[in-house]
């Protein structure tokens, strides 16, 4: 079996890279030219199961020609939260979606597995439980927005076209190997920075190996067909303010604690955003309305549907989970720059 993995030097993708890899699978990853992570996915190789590819999703020439031969594809290639022109997310979260989907339906994949984001389903109303038959809900933000748009032309072409399409929607994030969630909200702390605007903000937390788990399962589980799921650990785990509190021991300073009023804090990034976009500045604001809206919201999420139809548990605890993330940023602090 020949499975494709986009955006595969990624966090999720190289995950699912190794989960593949580990189950004696043969898998073509393919990535971003000059990915500044390639060495890292190249180490995962396994003999000759193994083909890094260097394409962009955003050139359907450059994708085509991988997808003869393959079995299942997973989708991972995106361009997340970040600082970034709408254009640039739209021709890489919605054009890089078509060209692989597209490419996916002409060889006669037999399983496409898209991985999308909780974020599609909107922000809730108060004490509103989110499941997949929430509809979908504009943030008003590049990337979930970009996201929902991708996802309408997937579900029409999966009607159209046939395409065995499975979608995966994934909480917050987290693990060994995130260069991106925990290292930011470790070096806000470390600046002295970071500040909340919910007094308890709850999160819902999925491991990056429950995660991969859960994806590879809608590769293979026949009920997947037509259907998404919702990924995390479940209800109980830790609150922003409390990991951020354990971040804090982690690199040795003393646990985050000012809190500003939602509006001030979404007004500051909003007039922050605007003097980057009329001065265009390099690098990007310290504070994003993206992250306002997510980080400030009492989120109540479902992973019933996972568990029931598709016979999907988290292996790896939130506690132990927890640990593990804590001890990689430890260690990854400590590497040479």
């Amino acid at each position: 079996m020949v499975s494709l993995v986009t955006g595969a030097s990624g966090f999720v993708g190289q995950a699912i890279v190794r989960r593949l890899l580990g189950d004696g699978e043969t898998v073509r990853a393919l990535t971003l030219p000059g990915d500044r992570r390639l060495p890292e996915l190249r180490a995962l190789g396994i003999a000759d199961r193994l083909q890094v590819i260097e394409a962009d999703v955003t050139s359907a020439g450059a994708v085509d020609p991988y997808l003869a031969g393959v079995t299942r594809v997973f989708h991972t290639a995106a361009l997340v939260h970040g600082w970034h022109p709408w254009a640039r997310y739209r021709a890489v979260n919605v054009g890089g979606t078509q060209h692989v989907a597209r490419a996916a339906g002409a060889h006669g994949v037999a399983r496409f597995v898209h991985v999308s984001t909780s974020d599609v389903f909107g922000i809730p109303r108060t004490d509103e439980l989110i499941d997949e038959s929430a509809p979908y809900r504009p943030w008003n933000e590049p990337y979930p927005d970009t996201k929902i748009e991708a996802e309408r032309w997937l579900w029409q072409f999966h009607r159209d076209s046939g395409l065995p399409l499975s979608v995966i929607y994934p909480c917050w994030v987290y693990g060994p190997g995130d260069q991106a969630f925990f290292p930011s909200l470790a070096d806000a702390i470390d600046d002295g920075v970071m500040f909340f605007w919910h007094r308890r903000t709850r999160l819902f937390w999925a491991y990056i190996d429950n995660l991969a788990d859960a994806i590879v399962l809608a590769g293979t589980h026949p009920a997947a067909v037509g259907n998404g799921y919702l990924v995390h650990d479940g209800d109980g785990g830790p609150t922003l303010q409390e990991v951020c509190a354990r971040i804090a021991g982690v690199i040795g300073k003393r646990p985050p604690t000012l809190h500003l009023p939602y509006a001030v804090a979404f007004g500051a990034a909003a007039i922050a955003q605007m003097i980057w976009r009329v001065l265009r500045l390099r690098g990007a604001p310290l504070l994003l309305t993206n992250d306002v809206k997510s980080f400030g919201t009492q989120w109540r999420i479902s992973n019933a549907k996972l568990r029931r139809d598709l016979g999907w548990t988290p292996r790896v605890p939130i506690a132990d989970g927890m640990d593990t993330a804590l001890a990689y940023l430890r260690e990854r602090r400590r590497a040479p720059a």
